[in-house]
């Protein structure tokens, strides 16, 4: 844990004996009260937080906020849903990575039983996130949700680039000429073993969010991808190897990442 990560930016805060923030403090970190360590809220705020007291039940820590911490990477993956132990490793490395967004829906090869799993029901994912958060030292999570078809995620997108549109700030500067008509400078990836497609590594990111697709083990469906190309997605390949979801998700986080000059 290279960051606690409180559920507020309240100056003083409780914390049960039980909570693995407090056995993190107390056991790992070996803290007694009056010393601090780094924190950070989950409203974006990074600083201190000193260990004011303890007793046989519970902590008391006082936050003291310095400054915003950075924000999120204009990155947002769409991924098929996976064995729940999957992606919970999956949730914690974007994070770690700074993605804004991550959207999970079933596939038409994929299993769909892990739908009604904990984790995507009671949304587990978010604790994995925070895993992820304290690991980067950034408090910030991305938004994360289950979206029941290809279809809407493919709607959601939509959205996205209709709010690309008409924000204010995109008015200026975000927004490209095509054939004398403004669209917005949003770049669209889906990610495919396919080794006639271009390598991601390759590929034009013509603006920002970038919007990577990731399928299941076993891949897209031929009319998944149809689905794609007509909503504006460019196909890529990962290199001539197939990789597991979660090590295509962590590549291609990583050489978009790259690309956009955050490595």
């Amino acid at each position: 844990m290279n960051l606690c990560i409180l559920n507020s930016s309240d100056m003083l805060q409780s914390l049960s004996r039980k909570d693995r923030r407090a056995q993190h403090i107390l056991e790992v970190l070996k803290k007694k009260a009056g010393d601090r360590f780094r924190a950070g809220s989950t409203d974006g705020l990074v600083g201190w937080a000193s260990l004011e007291s303890i007793t046989d039940e519970r902590i008391v820590l006082r936050f003291i906020a310095e400054h915003p911490a950075p924000p999120l990477r204009p990155v947002r993956v769409m991924l098929g849903t996976v064995r729940p132990i999957q992606a919970a490793r999956i949730v914690k490395e974007l994070t770690t990575l700074g993605v804004s967004n991550i959207a999970f829906f079933p596939t038409e090869l994929g299993e769909k039983s892990y739908t009604q799993s904990n984790f995507y029901v009671q949304k587990e994912y978010y604790m994995h996130a925070q895993d992820g958060a304290e690991q980067a030292g950034n408090p910030r999570l991305p938004e994360i949700d289950l979206v029941w078809s290809l279809k809407k995620a493919l709607e959601q997108v939509e959205h996205i680039e209709a709010s690309e549109f008409t924000a204010p700030l995109q008015q200026a500067d975000g927004l490209q000429s095509v054939d004398g008509t403004l669209s917005p400078r949003t770049t669209k990836i889906v990610c495919h073993p396919d080794c006639a497609a271009t390598p991601l590594s390759h590929m034009s990111l013509s603006g920002t969010p970038v919007i990577l697709a990731i399928g299941t083990e076993r891949g897209w469906t031929e009319h998944e991808l149809e689905q794609f190309l007509q909503s504006g997605f460019a196909l890529c390949a990962l290199g001539d190897r197939i990789l597991k979801t979660e090590t295509a998700a962590a590549v291609a986080v990583s050489v978009v990442l790259a690309r956009l000059g955050y490595f």
